[in-house]
């Protein structure tokens, strides 16, 4: 990624890894797919999945240690190997106050 992409970002990212799931309906057939979130940021989240969702699609995510569901649009995908890294952006943002609470309760993911 390119550091004037990273530079236009308008909220800043915080490490969190986490499962979550995600749904969608592909030519009216609803579809489901468990993932990984990266990182969470107050606009988005950064996913990995093995199912690839086309940009522009609506999905409902969940995802369960932060006790966070709603709608989200799927604003970038990239193929990562055998995997899809996707960029979802949330309907509603978050609050500063539920990231604060991110930043001082979760470990930054580490390999």
């Amino acid at each position: 990624m390119s550091s004037s992409r990273k530079n236009a970002r308008t909220h800043s990212r915080i490490p969190f890894v986490s499962p979550i799931r995600l749904s969608w309906e592909d030519s009216a057939v609803p579809r489901f797919a468990s993932g990984k979130c990266l990182d969470i940021s107050q606009g988005g989240l950064h996913v990995e999945i093995t199912q690839e969702i086309p940009v522009g699609t609506r999905v409902m995510l969940s995802v369960e240690k932060l006790k966070l569901t709603g709608p989200a649009v799927v604003k970038h995908v990239a193929r990562r190997g055998g995997k899809f890294d996707l960029g979802l952006e949330l309907s509603q943002a978050l609050h500063e106050q539920t990231l604060a609470a991110i930043r001082e309760r979760l470990e930054p993911f580490r390999d």
